[in-house]
């Protein structure tokens, strides 16, 4: 998403036909009507090619049923939808969910990825959840979690900072997202005592109190920060609190009802593809909001590009 939010093209949802994943498609559906992007569902089946417990011709004959059953599922999902106006096209991939869709990304450039966190029963929404993670940390795109039930645009968005670049397009993300909705936009930067510059230790005058010289500094580059957005800053409501940024960002995004948090996942540590502290996996698994994780410039996935060219049933379509 390079433009904040105008700049997305296409769109890829993971789609196992779960409650989650349902509400990931009327995000896109939505996405798309604001911004012409094509809709791209994918549904990833196991590779049986491999199973030792079927012959070769029992393999073929499941994978291919397996197949058309996704084929006929998402057929019927589209056709429900009723988005005639829409490009939506669908695609059975072969394989591990998470590696799959990062190729797709990979090959085709997706800018998004919708995906939903829970799966029809307890086995499968462990294994969503894990894919939710894994998508999060290793997909090159912006990543997208819906939960259950959000099928409308959000109406409260907040976006937590740490002044890094990374959250800066994470808070032209949600921007964006909060003006084409009608949303409240929230920002928050949250201090974190194990993070503060040794610089500013060294600056504190003799008998001030080092919070008050701390909230100071943060206050003051909270300002400049809001100032580089471009936006009348009565539409931002701004908080700033100390902790660990996970709780804060729970706590705040629960006392103001909020529908969407947008967050970057790599922060000041500048470390290839980690999540600073696990923030935005925390958040998505303490918080009831849908999470928008948004990566850096120049983040490179430590899934190897997929070897040949993007692979899928002989059953997927477009419609």
């Amino acid at each position: 998403m390079v433009h904040a939010g105008r700049g997305i093209k296409s769109i890829l949802v993971a789609m196992d036909f779960s409650p989650s994943a349902g509400a990931a498609l009327k995000q896109a559906e939505w996405l798309s009507r604001q911004t012409g992007a094509q809709i791209v569902l994918a549904n990833v089946i196991p590779d049986l090619s491999m199973s030792a417990y079927l012959g070769p011709y029992e393999r073929e004959l499941y994978q291919r049923e397996l197949s058309k059953k996704a084929e006929t599922t998402m057929r019927k999902v589209v056709a429900d939808l009723n988005a005639k106006d829409l490009n939506i096209k669908f695609r059975t991939l072969i394989g591990e969910p998470f590696v799959e869709i990062t190729h797709a990304v990979q090959t085709e450039g997706f800018d998004l990825v919708l995906a939903g966190t829970d799966g029809q029963g307890m086995w499968e929404k462990i294994f969503i959840g894990s894919t939710a993670k894994r998508l999060i940390r290793k997909c090159p795109s912006s990543v997208c979690i819906v939960k259950a039930g959000h099928v409308n645009p959000p109406k409260v968005v907040l976006v937590a900072t740490d002044f890094s670049d990374v959250s800066l397009k994470a808070v032209q993300e949600g921007l964006w997202i909060a003006q084409q909705a009608s949303a409240q936009f929230h920002l928050l930067h949250v201090i974190d005592s194990k993070d503060v510059p040794e610089d500013l230790v060294s600056r504190i005058p003799k008998g001030s109190s080092m919070r008050q010289e701390i909230d100071a500094e943060a206050s003051r580059r909270l300002d400049v920060f809001v100032g580089t957005l471009a936006v009348d800053r009565t539409q931002i409501q701004v908080h700033m609190s100390w902790g660990t940024p996970w709780q804060e960002i729970r706590r705040i995004s629960q006392h103001q009802s909020t529908d969407l948090i947008v967050i970057g996942t790599v922060g000041r540590s500048g470390i290839k593809g980690l999540l600073l502290g696990n923030t935005a996996e925390k958040v998505l698994d303490t918080c009831g909001c849908s999470i928008l994780t948004v990566k850096p410039d120049g983040f490179v996935s430590p899934i190897e590009p997929a070897s040949g060219p993007f692979q899928s049933s002989p059953e997927s379509h477009g419609l």
